[in-house]
């Protein structure tokens, strides 16, 4: 294939990968559905408003706040930047059928193919919003030019996306490929990563304990594509602008499809370090390491040593947990969504209330011991995969078990007890309160670690889904994460709301078990019959009965019976897991 044909065969690559994800995603119809519903709802919402307000968005002359709107665009390019290059980072990172692509085009063919599709992904996303803005221009504000610029720049848009991302990207995976220490530490680096990204974009939007303007974002170039979507519209009149976001655009659209071409041709062929061949079995010397240090699996699974101390067998299960857990950190994509969504709307909710120091503690105890309890064995059946009978017959079952609890016991009781401590310290509670929520902390971490084998072993998961381009991700059931969440958070919510806030704990029982059954039993017999009234009295009384308890019997009696119950789930999950473990069969 000549040279000279490389854009074409580039364009050729692109609609094949992005046909390739649309036909994934037609095998997947729910997350199919969950795409379709977070483009085109908001799209209809904007719709919407624009055909209620059609007449006072028509008597606009200027555009308001030109500076946030420039200051906003500039912020989703580089949310959209880090996203790009998370996804290309930790699944794009090669094309599809390589060794055949490699040997018929060039690599800088394939890269740019790459970077094609990727372009056309974002520009499915961006289409409804750019018809909806189109459509604005034209109709409301009578700019027939909108029909080439608002296109041209979503065009723009996601072309200096696709290629700042996936440079971004790739750097990151050739530093992977050749850094022995970020290739040992890639789980926890990606990781702290996300976090500093999603974290950062919440913050620039203002969900968190910080104010950020974004206008002061306007000055960046990439901001001005509101500009050069608007140019016709004479709500915006800056020539300057218009220019610069087209300069801008070719100037990252060449350095970028540069960078792309020279860090794919060097990741793609060359051979990536090998953290367990470069553990050395020899010391300086010469001389024979101990067998300790000549542990190939325990070198493979630091920085985070197993005690020595527990059976071979035990010490097996848990350095291969963590191994499993490091290695191949999409398993972790069902815990990291709740997270996200759950922690973002509590946390939200606290800064807008002024309460985050009073929120931070209280979350941390009950919401990291559920999070560091689902990481391991939240589906070990499902992990073993092709081994599964090997493991069945080689392995007691009270030694896979104890295994399985070590490593979320390691990183949990020390990491959370430590995070709450340092919650509370800006808290505005007693001694005893921060006292209560750490050792609250310590308990829920241990809960949460003992039952996850049983309610993994009893709802496993064999089949695997896609997460990009890695085809043997094998998450557990969303039964299993619901069971283990509500088994956890709930009980772990009650006993920290007997601990900082009794009367308000007393209210809400009362309420949930008493009033509100109550209430809806009387609606029912108001709508139906009179044979559920009986019901709702007695509900009535047992949430008088809650709401008249002693707060000391209430906080302490009731602080025991949690604890006893968690105890003793704890202790029969553990036991049941054991005779689950020695029953089961694959059969």
């Amino acid at each position: 294939m000549t040279d000279s044909s490389w854009a074409r065969t580039s364009l050729r690559i692109g609609v094949l990968e992005f046909r390739r994800s649309v036909r994934a995603l037609r095998r997947n119809p729910l997350q199919a559905a969950m795409i379709g519903f977070g483009m085109l709802v908001p799209t209809l919402i904007g719709g919407l408003v624009a055909i209620a307000f059609a007449e006072q968005l028509g008597d606009i002359e200027t555009f308001p706040a030109p500076d946030y709107a420039r200051g906003l665009i500039a912020l989703f390019w580089l949310f959209g930047v880090f996203l790009v290059g998370q996804r290309v980072v930790s699944a794009r990172t090669r094309i599809e059928a390589e060794p055949f692509v490699l040997t018929t085009v060039p690599e800088r063919t394939a890269a740019i193919g790459l970077v094609v599709a990727e372009t056309f992904r974002l520009l499915a996303y961006l289409g409804p919003p750019a018809v909806l803005v189109t459509g604005i221009c034209v109709v409301l504000f009578g700019s027939p030019a909108a029909l080439v610029l608002v296109p041209l720049t979503a065009l723009l848009f996601a072309a200096t996306v696709a290629v700042t991302g996936s440079a971004a990207g790739y750097a990151v995976a050739l530093l992977v490929a050749t850094s022995p220490f970020v290739a040992r530490h890639r789980t926890v680096l990606g990781t702290v990563a996300s976090l500093l990204g999603m974290g950062g974009y919440f913050l620039a939007m203002g969900i968190g304990p910080f104010s950020f303007d974004q206008s002061s974002l306007a000055w960046l170039p990439i901001g001005w594509f509101a500009d050069l979507a608007l140019a016709g519209s004479g709500l915006l009149s800056a020539p300057l602008r218009w220019i610069g976001s087209l300069c801008s655009s070719a100037a990252v659209l060449s350095v970028g499809g540069l960078a792309v071409n020279r860090l794919t041709a060097t990741l793609w062929f060359i051979d990536p370090v090998d953290v367990v061949a470069d553990e050395s079995d020899r010391n300086e010397d010469g001389a024979a390491e101990p067998i300790a240090r000549r542990d190939a699996l325990a070198a493979a699974a630091a920085p985070l040593p197993v005690p020595r101390l527990l059976s071979t067998p035990t010490r097996r299960v848990a350095e291969w947990s963590l191994l499993r857990t490091r290695r191949d950190p999409n398993r972790l994509t069902f815990l990291m969504i709740p997270l996200f969504a759950g922690g973002s709307a509590v946390v939200n909710a606290a800064v807008q209330a002024g309460s985050i120091k009073t929120v931070a503690a209280p979350l941390c105890a009950v919401a990291l011991p559920w999070a560091v309890g689902s990481l391991f064995a939240m589906n070990p059946f499902g992990d073993e995969g092709a081994v599964l009978p090997v493991t069945l017959t080689a392995v007691p079952g009270c030694q896979y078990v104890r295994g399985l609890l070590v490593p979320g016991l390691l990183i949990g009781l020390p990491l959370v007890p430590l995070a709450t401590g340092l919650a509370t310290l800006v808290s505005p509670y007693a001694l005893l309160e921060r006292a209560g929520l750490i050792a609250l902390s310590g308990f829920l971490t241990c809960v949460a670690v003992a039952i996850t084998p049983l309610i993994g072993m009893t709802f496993p998961r064999f089949s695997a889904i896609s997460v990009g381009r890695s085809r043997d991700v094998i998450p557990p059931r969303m039964t299993a994460v619901t069971l283990h969440a509500a088994l956890t958070v709930v009980p772990g919510t009650v006993l920290a709301g007997l601990v900082l806030a009794p009367e308000l704990t007393r209210a809400a029982l009362a309420g949930l078990f008493g009033s509100l059954p109550a209430v809806l039993l009387e609606l029912l017999a108001a709508a139906t019959v009179d044979v559920v009234a009986a019901p709702a009295d007695w509900f009535a009384a047992l949430g008088d009965w809650i709401g008249s308890l002693d707060l000391a019997v209430l906080r302490f009696g009731g602080s025991g019976l949690v604890l006893f119950s968690g105890l003793l789930v704890a202790a029969l999950s553990y036991r049941r897991a054991i005779g689950r473990f020695e029953r089961y069969t694959t059969a």
